[in-house]
C-alpha cells in the first residue's frame, strides 16, 4: 500500500524529501524518491530563476522493508496533519497529479 503526497516546490525537492522521510520514518514508512531527484531540483530551480512556476513533483510513501514491522495503513493525510512537512500536501484519493 501506499499514499501520494505532493511537493509543491520542488527548488526545494532535497529538503523536503528529507523532512518527510524523517517523518514518515517514525511509522515505519519511508519516501520513494525520484530517480532524477537533483535534476528535478536543478530544473525546478532553473524554472524558478526564469520566473516560471516549477510543476509540483508526486511521490509515494511506502512501507519501509527496513523498518520494524507496524499494522498501520499508510495515510498521508493523517501523518502531516500531525506533523506538517512545509513543501508537502496530501495527494489522497483525488489522484490530482498522474495516474
Amino acid at each position: 500500500m501506499t499514499a501520494r503526497v505532493i511537493i509543491t516546490d520542488p527548488a526545494e525537492l532535497l529538503a523536503t524529501l528529507g523532512r518527510l522521510d524523517a517523518v514518515a520514518a517514525a511509522r515505519g514508512w519511508r519516501v520513494r524518491r525520484p530517480a532524477d531527484a537533483v535534476g528535478v531540483q536543478a530544473r525546478a530551480r532553473d524554472a524558478r530563476a526564469a520566473m516560471r512556476l516549477p510543476v509540483p513533483v508526486v511521490v509515494d510513501l511506502e512501507t519501509d522493508p527496513d523498518a520494524a514491522a507496524t499494522d498501520d495503513p499508510i495515510d498521508a493525510a493523517a501523518l502531516l496533519s500531525r506533523t506538517p512537512v512545509p513543501g508537502a500536501i496530501p495527494d489522497g484519493a483525488r489522484r490530482l497529479h498522474g495516474a
